[in-house]
């Protein structure tokens, strides 16, 4: 009987004496999304991935200038559960895992460009494609620098 009588004053003071839920007034100026405009294709490839059939189109901010962006095109049956893009920069050899320098691009998806890192321009790397589900590498482009033309 004492429980009955206890437990809902205990828990009616717990519930007024927590502390407020802390609110943000937006997110930090890094984390936002930029509304970069990529419209100048510079060239677009099927080749790149082995095992799979993946278009990529290299877009520029401007025409001739400006950075460098990739967006991907697949089939739907190629979609695999939270596929990620990184670039890893130089010649490493990829294994199962991926390697400490991969830079995180961004989600793969059709609709989207994903800026690539300035470094991108000036050395050669590769792009990984990354299943966050499966914890596995599902594909590695063949090693490409995006500032050579390959029209």
């Amino acid at each position: 009987m004492v429980l009955g009588v206890f437990l809902p004053v205990a828990f009616a003071v717990g519930i007024a004496a927590r502390k407020p839920v802390p609110l943000a007034n937006g997110l930090a100026a890094a984390l936002t999304a930029t509304t970069q405009e990529f419209n100048n294709i510079e060239w677009q490839r099927a080749d790149l991935f082995a095992k799979s059939s993946v278009q990529v189109r290299l877009l520029r901010e401007q025409n001739g200038a400006g950075k460098f962006a990739v967006a991907f095109s697949a089939a739907n049956i190629f979609l695999k559960p939270d596929l990620l893009v990184y670039w890893v920069a130089g010649n490493s050899s990829i294994t199962d895992t991926l390697p400490g320098n991969a830079q995180l691009l961004g989600a793969f998806n059709s609709s989207s460009a994903l800026v690539l890192p300035a470094e991108a321009a000036t050395q050669t790397g590769v792009l990984i494609l990354y299943s966050l589900a499966d914890n596995e590498i599902v594909d590695v482009s063949k090693p490409i620098r995006f500032n050579e033309s390959t029209r």
